[in-house]
């Protein structure tokens, strides 16, 4: 029996619930980093590739399916992207060594861009500017719902049971959730008339647009410098436990929905561009005060600002990019963007790893403070130029 919903409304919600699936496991390998340093042995430079080398092969596969979604539909994309956070889940539950790891999550990474590319496009299809701010901060704060309830169940597993039962719990309802999207009848491709103007990928990328992705991959250097390692910053210099560091650590994304949902209403009054540099100096302020707090307490409200701040980014940030470019090209757009953050994840810990092996954790928050600084410059500069393609 085929579900039929309504057009449009429901397609949105389709994909905020998507979205809430896809990032269930998306933090949590990075909570355990500490976990896996002692279990499998390693050291933080040999760690820091259970980021990379799967964010690399979501590089990859983020470049091919921006092309495809354009060229065969979202929802073949989409649904594969489902079916590998499946596979890749119950993979790292069942790993018992380093290789079956890195493999387990580099399937989990490979998910996250096949959703992002094919759902923001489907989403940005749908609706009008106008809405479009409010929309993708209700879909980000799902996103964000999901990323806590993923790593909110680690603390509590990690005191009753092994860390990986974390990984399977999840596995049954995501499987779930991908065989009805093969059963829903929603409006993956819809396509205004004007959507199908302009056909050629390079005029995606233009300057206005490559500016924009510069200057945020310099925050990004930065947000990724800390969220990497904080849980590690915690347990060996500040002498937090594991649970206790997870648990802070878990509650990032629990803020994450309030500011997706605030990002959404203040992106959409104050303008995405104004409010994307506000949010990117109270990220700075965040970043460099966390090193000098007195106390746990104060240590861990303090990092709840800086994610409440950095996870406002991503609203404006997909606004942008769809006021930036074609209506027909925004699979394209969306995996030039996700590359975008797949590089500087890729990039990114190992070279903050082999700094931090000749200094200490320490020198992680004074580096992101300047790389964020920096960013909130160019960005600015950058605006002057900034040339809309869509704005209705």
């Amino acid at each position: 029996m085929n579900l039929r919903i309504p057009k449009n409304a429901n397609t949105v919600w389709s994909m905020n619930i998507s979205h809430f699936f896809i990032e269930i496991y998306l933090f949590m390998h990075i909570s355990l980093i500490p976990i896996f340093i002692k279990e499998f042995k390693l050291s933080l430079f040999e760690v820091s590739f259970i980021a990379t080398i799967p964010t690399l092969a979501g590089l990859i596969v983020s470049l091919v399916s921006g092309l495809l979604i354009d060229r065969i539909g979202a929802k073949p994309i989409l649904v594969l992207g489902m079916a590998l956070q499946v596979f890749g889940g119950f993979l790292v539950a069942e790993c018992w060594d380093t290789l079956l790891l890195y493999v387990g999550v580099t399937f989990i990474s490979t998910a996250s861009p096949l959703y992002h590319n094919s759902g923001l496009a489907t989403i940005s299809r749908v609706l009008e500017n106008k809405t479009l701010s409010k929309a993708i901060g209700i879909h980000n704060a799902m996103g964000s719902f999901g990323a806590f309830l993923g790593l909110i169940t680690l603390p509590i597993i990690l005191v009753y049971r092994n860390w990986r039962f974390s990984y399977l719990v999840w596995t049954v309802p995501i499987l779930i959730w991908t065989l009805l999207l093969l059963r829903l009848k929603i409006n993956f491709n819809y396509m205004p008339k004007e959507g199908a103007e302009i056909k050629s990928e390079r005029v995606v990328i233009f300057k206005s647009f490559i500016r924009f992705l510069l200057s945020m991959s310099l925050f990004l250097i930065g947000f990724v410098s800390i969220n990497t390692f904080i849980t590690s910053y915690m347990v060996l210099e500040r002498g937090l436990s594991e649970a206790i560091a997870s648990l802070i650590y878990a509650i990032g994304p629990l803020i994450g929905i309030i500011s997706s949902i605030s990002a959404g209403q203040l992106s959409s009054r104050v303008g995405d561009r104004r409010f994307l540099v506000l949010i990117m100096i109270g990220s700075a302020i965040c970043a460099i005060g966390i090193p000098f707090t007195p106390s746990t307490s104060i240590l861990a409200i303090v990092y709840l600002f800086f994610s409440f701040f950095s996870n406002s980014v991503w609203t404006p940030m997909t606004s942008i990019t769809a006021s930036l470019t074609p209506l027909n090209r925004r699979g394209f757009a969306y995996s030039l963007s996700m590359s975008t953050l797949q590089i500087v994840f890729v990039i990114t810990p190992p070279l903050i790893a082999k700094i931090v092996e000749f200094s200490s954790l320490w020198i992680m928050f004074p580096i992101s403070f300047v790389l964020i600084v920096m960013g909130v410059l160019a960005l600015r500069i950058s605006t002057r130029s900034y040339k809309l393609i869509s704005n209705k």
